[in-house]
């Protein structure tokens, strides 16, 4: 029988007899670039598979190995043949389902970071075409493969190098093979991904939701009512869970004190940083500290 990664070698093979993931562990080197991925497998569906409706925190692009399904993203279905790839976008309802004639084959690569919409427009993938016909190319799915390999041999030096560089071939082994029309077509809605994106990447500033309303262009509450629909969760909470959790990776890795850290991260103040963090980590910025250094 085939494993997961061989099923790559070979995609026109459907002799598998197990499904396969692996999780990547992504080093403060890897957290620093645009994107990194954070998990692969290789699934083995069957009749009447069926997946969802659910959100993810994190992009989850996926190939079609083999067979036939559909996939549904805001009301949109798209159907699914070999050699297409989908992304689910995070916080984003979404479903998919095998075909009960052909059931598929897919791979799953899961992935997350500041500038991941910005690599996925490279392949002509956004919130509102989150589909790719015939896109998953023999260069993509050798990158792929060398992923895979990477995640069933943890052990190698300077892995996280070889693992980032191989993640970002697979979007360029694709963006070459993708026209120009696909990569600029606009999005009604593009705003709110640019808001989010504001967000992700200025948070550390003196940004609130006035003023990321502001940048794309919107009226404050209509920007809220639309954030919200779109991602289940208000655009307040949303900035405040990425500055809890850049908090929590300087709680971890350095020594700062609490007002270095608050300003660090956009907060006026060490008192409004510790109100927030313990509303959002249910513990204060000490006792995290404290509970992550007994860890190790």
């Amino acid at each position: 029988m085939l494993g997961g990664s061989a099923l790559l070698k070979e995609n026109s093979s459907i002799n598998v007899d197990h499904s396969r993931k692996y999780l990547f562990v992504p080093t403060e080197f890897e957290k620093s670039s645009a994107a990194w991925p954070v998990r692969i497998g290789v699934y083995e569906t069957t009749r009447h598979y069926h997946t969802g409706p659910r959100v993810l925190p994190y992009y989850n692009l996926i190939f079609i190995l083999n067979g036939e399904g559909t996939f549904i993203q805001k009301s949109k279905k798209y159907h699914l043949h070999r050699n297409d790839i989908f992304c689910c976008f995070p916080q984003v309802s979404h479903e998919y389902f095998s075909s009960d004639t052909q059931p598929m084959h897919y791979l799953s690569l899961a992935f997350e970071g500041p500038h991941s919409g910005l690599l996925l427009e490279r392949i002509g993938i956004k919130h509102c075409t989150p589909y790719h016909f015939n896109a998953a190319n023999q260069n993509a799915l050798s990158f792929l493969h060398t992923l895979m390999v990477l995640a069933e041999n943890e052990c190698e030096r300077d892995q996280d190098l070889t693992r980032l560089i191989a993640f970002h071939e697979v979007f360029k082994a694709i963006s070459a093979k993708t026209s120009d029309k696909d990569r600029e077509e606009v999005c009604s809605d593009e705003w709110l991904e640019r808001a989010k994106e504001h967000m992700e990447l200025h948070y550390s500033e003196d940004i609130n939701i006035e003023t990321v309303a502001h940048y794309v262009g919107i009226e404050r509450s209509y920007f809220s009512r639309k954030f919200k629909q779109s991602y289940h969760v208000t655009p307040l909470k949303y900035l405040q869970e990425i500055r809890i959790s850049a908090a929590k990776r300087l709680l971890k890795t350095t020594e700062l004190n609490l007002s270095a850290i608050a300003h660090s991260i956009g907060y006026v103040d060490m008192f409004s940083f510790s109100k927030a963090f313990k509303k959002g980590a249910g513990v204060s910025p000490n006792e995290y500290r404290s509970s992550v250094k007994q860890a190790f």
